[in-house]
């Protein structure tokens, strides 16, 4: 049933019945209740910019405590890094050199993370440059960790099998002092006795009488064994392991074979004059990561050190070259 309403009809001064349909009646109720909730926006945005909910002032007090934990654990991390950086740098330069490692390149240690939208998930908050920065960092700690990890346990394998290892590293001459005469060449660019041309000597050149012991200079294996046709005429090549391997050259003899197991102190050959050669002697070469190195450091147990310094001082003098 319509509800019922009077006007007054100013021309018959009389008041007439008005019958108001349900469509009129909603439209009033939809038009107050739209007045309504914009006056209530209207409100509650003027409230809100002069004066702040509990709720509001809770949240602002929780993001500057949040701030002044982050600067906190900003400071952590900064130490943090700073002992990882003493950690590396004594890694390189101390325990990696006792082995002879090579020190880890900073590309390595440095290493970022893969993946543009790695940190794709805290973007879009208040704080989002405070969330993403505070992980990257974490991110490289985390790196960094994980490759000095890695080091160590290097290390920590080396030093387990270190008695291995010293006996592995070359640490005699090739030839036994009483067969020894004298060193004809040292390790450096020298003149070539053929060509007269300076040329770069990789070895150490042992004179002596043809035919005398050549022993291996340290534990490991036989890779080559037979005659080389760059100069070096009968020849073998051990490999220690550990990245070492040693070169013996010009021999008049092999006494072993490829893939035979010797150990320091153990005959190899005899001294011969073979291949590019112009007198007797040994040709001797200490290599290191398949780099040729000074052979002249790889005798401790066979030298004094009185010795040492005067073949030291004699390798600066330049003897007759024999290959």
């Amino acid at each position: 049933m319509s509800k019922i309403k009077y006007q007054f009809d100013s021309k018959t001064l009389t008041f007439k019945k008005v019958k108001l349909v349900w469509k009129q009646i909603f439209q009033r109720i939809l038009i107050f209740i739209l007045v309504t909730g914009i006056s209530a926006l209207v409100v509650n945005h003027i409230y809100t910019s002069f004066y702040k909910t509990p709720k509001v002032l809770m949240l602002e007090e929780e993001g500057e405590i949040l701030l002044s934990k982050y600067d906190g654990l900003n400071e952590r991390m900064i130490d943090i890094n700073l002992v990882i950086n003493d950690m590396q740098q004594r890694d390189d330069h101390f325990y990696r050199s006792i082995f002879e490692l090579e020190p880890i390149p900073p590309s390595v240690r440095e290493a970022g993370f893969g993946g543009a939208n790695r940190y794709l998930e805290f973007e879009g908050y208040i704080n989002s440059d405070v969330l993403i920065g505070t992980f990257k960092k974490i991110d490289v700690i985390s790196k960094k960790i994980y490759v000095q990890s890695k080091s160590f346990d290097t290390v920590i394998e080396l030093a387990k099998n270190k008695e291995k290892m010293i006996a592995c590293i070359p640490a005699i001459q090739p030839v036994a002092i009483k067969d020894f005469n004298r060193i004809s060449d040292y390790f450096g660019s020298r003149s070539d006795p053929f060509t007269g041309k300076s040329t770069m000597h990789h070895g150490m050149d042992f004179t002596g009488p043809e035919g005398a012991d050549i022993f291996a200079t340290g534990d490991g294996v036989v890779v080559e064994s037979g005659y080389s046709f760059y100069g070096y005429g009968n020849r073998v090549v051990i490999d220690h392991g550990y990245g070492y391997k040693t070169v013996y050259a010009h021999l008049q003899k092999i006494t072993v074979d490829e893939g035979q197991k010797v150990k320091r102190g153990e005959v190899i050959g005899t001294l011969g004059n073979t291949g590019r050669s112009t007198g007797a002697h040994i040709h001797y070469e200490v290599k290191l990561n398949d780099r040729t190195i000074d052979p002249i450091n790889y005798y401790f147990n066979d030298i004094s050190s009185e010795e040492y310094e005067l073949m030291v001082a004699a390798c600066s003098k330049r003897r007759i070259p024999m290959d």
